[in-house]
């Protein structure tokens, strides 16, 4: 498959900042539907393959995956899962639901890009919706069981319509009477984000972090299960350098978790930002001395507390 100019340009600029190689492939057969489970990424070797698994629109799927390695690669928030459910499939259902809802806060920088090098197209628009309804059953009165679903692809499409040039009404309107309750429930969260105010490190984490809290907000009002992704995921802090001199007391509140460590099956201590209590970082406490290690602890610089965990963070 052959991808534009300017999808291997992106390709370039991926490459100049990977420490490995990238490399870009397609796959020419088109279903006429765009979901953006049909990119995929996977390592060979030190080299990082990027697969576009549908010929439908391979560019606008391409340089949405390379916009999306390109912000992380410039320090833009991640979400990291160190802690784990005793229940395995549980705790793998919540990575992906919260994967899925801390990217459309990236997604609102990607989109607009692609929108001001003219790949959103009517064509692209129209693969999306198709991509949408072929996802989601339509909504009915007894119908909940894709409850949770709905509203994590409709904010995702809310913000894609955000960045899309032509006029979206009549696509919103069917959105509307498809899925009453979804889209509205998306829509209060894409207006929450402030969609058009999200342009760098700290207004990534602040809009991730606002999803995080209404989409369990709405699960509540629909009587369903939250995932509290605040608690579970470890996202990127994004400090101001006097918050970073300032002893981790003043910055962050230790929760001792009741799921536990992934990598050491331990107990495991997450840091909450005062804030907004998102999870920061997770670690290990010992054994022993507890009070003296979490005295010590708290009297400790963030940055140093974070350096010594291996926890990247961004500068506000």
């Amino acid at each position: 498959m052959k991808f534009a100019k300017e999808t291997i340009t992106l390709l370039d600029q991926v490459n100049a900042l990977y420490p490995g190689s990238v490399i870009l492939r397609g796959n020419e057969e088109a279903s006429g539907a765009i979901t953006h489970d049909q990119v995929s990424t996977s390592m060979l070797g030190t080299r990082l393959m990027v697969e576009v698994n549908d010929g439908t629109a391979p560019d606008f799927l391409a340089t949405s995956e390379l916009l999306m390695m390109l912000l992380t690669l410039n320090g833009y928030p991640q979400v990291y899962f160190q802690l784990k459910d005793d229940d395995a499939e549980l705790t793998h259902q919540l990575m992906i639901m919260t994967t899925y809802l801390y990217q459309p806060a990236l997604r609102a920088i990607v989109y607009r890009e692609q929108a001001a090098h003219g790949l959103l197209t009517d064509d692209v628009v129209k693969g999306v919706l198709a991509g949408v309804q072929q996802t989601l059953s339509k909504e009915t009165a007894d119908n909940n069981g894709e409850a949770a679903l709905r509203l994590l692809t409709l904010l995702d499409l809310q913000v894609f319509l955000h960045a899309v040039p032509s006029d979206t009404t009549a696509i919103a309107e069917t959105m509307t009477e498809s899925y009453p309750k979804a889209w509205s429930a998306a829509k209060k969260i894409a207006d929450a984000m402030r969609i058009d105010d999200i342009k760098d490190p700290f207004t990534v984490h602040r809009a991730v972090v606002t999803a995080f809290a209404m989409f369990d907000e709405q699960m509540v009002a629909w009587d369903l299960p939250e995932i509290y992704a605040s608690e579970f995921a470890t996202l990127t802090p994004v400090l101001s350098e006097r918050q970073l001199r300032l002893p981790l007391a003043q910055v962050f509140d230790i929760k001792h978790m009741t799921m536990i460590d992934r990598n050491t099956d331990k107990e495991a201590y997450a840091g909450l930002l005062k804030n907004s209590g998102q999870n920061s970082f997770v670690l290990a406490a010992p054994e022993d001395k507890l009070a003296d290690f979490f005295k010590e602890l708290y009297q400790t610089p963030v940055k140093e507390v974070l350096t010594k965990l291996g926890q990247p963070f961004a500068i506000r």
